[in-house]
């Protein structure tokens, strides 16, 4: 039998039954500590017992902070771990294409993919690993038009062939899916008129 097991076994038995005892013996010292009158523990020579006011305190203390842990600590706990709402993590999982959100010296954005941008807790990393180290220099940034999003490696056409972009131009080809930016939906949507 394995040692860290949470099944009966004789010595959980005997020690739930101790436990049982030792509560049921307290419960009972309490009742009749609460009910029986100071005097008559007065003439049995028990005059060290606390005063009759915390058997009604104790149990609306613990009732309380009972209640303010259920009712305003523990939600609180959860909406502090919440990220805000306008938060692109409320609305992305780990499938998420995130592009990098450097801008080139000209107003173009770079667009590549961002590499496992969740890896850093909360919030997403917004820059692809060309752009995220801090020494940047201008000169030897260089954009890259041939990117591919493809899940599966061995059926990526533009991976096999990096010259097959060249002729899908004649052909019309779709565009690429983009993330659409949330805050710039909203400005569409809810822009005063």
């Amino acid at each position: 039998m394995p040692e860290h097991t949470p099944a009966p076994t004789p010595g959980r038995a005997i020690y739930g039954f101790a436990l049982f005892l030792l509560f049921k013996t307290l419960f009972f010292m309490y009742v009749v500590w609460a009910f029986v009158p100071t005097s008559l523990f007065d003439q049995l020579g028990l005059t060290y017992l606390p005063d009759k006011y915390f058997a009604l305190f104790i149990p609306i203390l613990a009732l309380v902070a009972v209640t303010l842990f259920a009712f305003i600590i523990y939600p609180s706990l959860a909406l502090a771990m919440t990220p805000d709402v306008d938060d692109p993590v409320t609305i992305s999982d780990t499938f998420t294409i995130v592009r990098c959100e450097y801008r080139f010296p000209d107003g173009q954005c770079c667009l590549q993919r961002v590499e496992d941008p969740f890896t850093t807790g909360w919030n997403a990393k917004r820059l692809c690993a060309k752009h995220c180290s801090r020494h940047i220099e201008q000169q030897r940034t260089v954009r890259v038009a041939n990117f591919c999003d493809c899940p599966y490696e061995a059926h990526c056409l533009l991976r096999k062939d990096p010259d097959y972009l060249p002729t899908l131009r004649n052909k019309d080809p779709i565009p690429a899916a983009n993330d659409i930016n949330v805050s710039k939906v909203s400005r569409v949507l809810y822009a005063r008129q």
